[in-house]
């Protein structure tokens, strides 16, 4: 039965590849991601994945000693998890798609070798997370900016703070979303959780080393801001650090924080545990595993087979062109201004169409319709390429207002000369209004698992003269007219 073992591990592996190439979507958006030598915030990404397969290997007696044994319920995760990744990498929700993805491989394992095998994949299937683009950088931003203000008040030099935005005397600095450090975070983590499954510490001492490695991390960033601010000041801005590049120096700076780290675990904690050995299970057999593997084969890709055969049973409508407004009484149709601040931005559009219409009292209304017959990355109606304001206006206030035309999305907005506008706009999915961009993709995505759902965008703009009530007015009386 040690062919039964050995065999085990060649089809964890071959699980994983088979998740890999059929989600392969989410497989390119990280090879993306950990490839891109500009932003850099997870370039780590590939040595994260060779740490996940190297703690797989390092458990290789243990798995294959482990007792095999069926796991319904994990199947019925599988199918569950699969039918949400599905969903969201319809509707292009690419932050919630890879978090999908590693559950997806370890229920698949878990399904095809019981709950056993499953625990000891849990580990490094996690330890993946520390790769994935799902840290949010804005508190550690907002942090650094409140340690400045304290840094520089007390050692100087005078600082004035406009938001991220930091003026000494001699030059600007920008605390940007690079500068939040959450790139040495995420490795400090990385190496602090490592470190605790290699020791094999308890469970609350791993959280004290992965609490002591957060505060470290960010000590660490504040000093690399901080020298570099100092820096510019002293040199009259022509420092290295200023001019040419501070990301070298932090890596020194956060080298040294990993010394101080690793002092301190091994000074103050607990020792080592010694290796359990590998559980001695009674003999597996290959005809059960190959069995339980390939249903989790199986189910891995129907389903998105599946979704893929009943999407083509239903192609996308013919393009009809974008949906249009019927104006009320006493509104009549104005020519449309081409040169108005009012520029949005919707990459891959099928249709798009601007009208503009004014009434006797002089009030005018621009309004945006724009169709999609099929949403895809970098096509779609909520995403990096869509935007309701586009490149002129500024959002000063949003929030969801009732009219006699239904529900809608409104935006308080400025241009450069600081003229106020509103806009209000809603989506039309399926054949339901919606106001919430992520409602939006949720309900677009559930709808296109199975078909093309049209989908579309419906949006006008009016001018705020004295204040914006006015405005609202004159919007609630348009809609009221009805929008076909």
């Amino acid at each position: 039965m040690q062919v039964a073992r050995s065999l085990r591990l060649w089809l964890i592996a071959m699980l994983a590849c088979v998740v890999a190439l059929v989600y392969w979507p989410s497989s390119v958006f990280l090879y993306q991601k950990w490839s891109d030598t500009v932003a850099e915030g997870y370039t780590h990404g590939w040595l994260i994945l060779l740490v996940c397969v190297w703690l797989a290997i390092r458990a290789r007696h243990e798995l294959a000693a482990a007792p095999t044994q069926p796991a319904p319920l994990a199947l019925l995760a599988l199918a569950g998890a699969i039918l949400a990744w599905l969903v969201c990498y319809r509707a292009s929700i690419e932050s919630l798609e890879v978090v999908l993805l590693p559950w997806v491989f370890w229920l698949a394992a878990t399904a095809a070798f019981g709950w056993a095998v499953g625990r000891l994949l849990l580990f490094p299937v996690a330890y993946l997370y520390f790769a994935l683009p799902i840290w949010y950088p804005r508190p550690l931003q907002e942090l650094t900016v409140l340690a400045m203000h304290g840094l520089l008040a007390i050692t100087g030099p005078p600082a004035q703070f406009s938001g991220d935005v930091i003026h000494i005397p001699n030059g600007t600095f920008r605390i940007e979303e690079g500068c939040s450090g959450v790139h040495f975070m995420i490795v400090g983590l990385a190496v602090a959780a490592l470190y605790g499954e290699l020791q094999r510490d308890p469970w609350r001492t791993r959280a004290w080393q992965l609490a002591l490695m957060a505060g470290l991390a960010v000590l660490a960033n504040w000093v690399r801001v901080y020298t570099v601010i100092e820096a510019g000041y002293l040199t009259n801005m022509q420092s290295y650090l200023v001019r040419v590049s501070h990301y070298g120096f932090g890596w020194a700076v956060f080298a040294a924080t990993l010394v101080v780290f690793f002092w301190l675990v091994t000074r103050f904690g607990p020792d080592a545990v010694p290796a359990a050995a590998p559980v001695v299970s009674a003999p597996a057999e290959l005809h059960p595993q190959l069995m339980r593997c390939a249903t989790s084969v199986a189910v891995l890709v129907l389903l998105p087979a599946l979704s893929a055969a009943a999407k083509m049973a239903h192609p996308a409508p013919p393009a009809a062109g974008a949906a249009g407004v019927d104006p009320p009484a006493r509104w009549h149709a104005l020519p449309v201004d081409f040169r108005s601040s009012w520029m949005p931005i919707f990459a891959g559009a099928d249709d798009l169409r601007r009208q503009s219409f004014g009434n006797p009292a002089g009030d005018t209304v621009e309004v945006l319709s724009v169709t999609y017959r099929a949403q895809r990355q970098g096509a779609e109606l909520v995403g990096e390429t869509s935007s309701i304001l586009g490149d002129e206006l500024q959002p000063l206030a949003e929030r969801v207002v009732s009219s006699p035309g239904g529900a809608f999305r409104e935006s308080e907005v400025a241009d450069r000369t600081e003229a106020r506008s509103l806009i209000w706009w809603r989506y039309e999915v399926a054949g339901r209004n919606l106001v919430e961009p992520f409602i939006e993709q949720l309900w677009f995505g559930i709808n296109a698992i199975i078909w093309n759902p049209p989908a579309g965008l419906i949006a006008l703009r009016t001018a705020c003269a004295s204040d914006c009530d006015s405005a609202r007015r004159t919007l609630r009386d348009f809609v009221a007219g009805g929008i076909r």
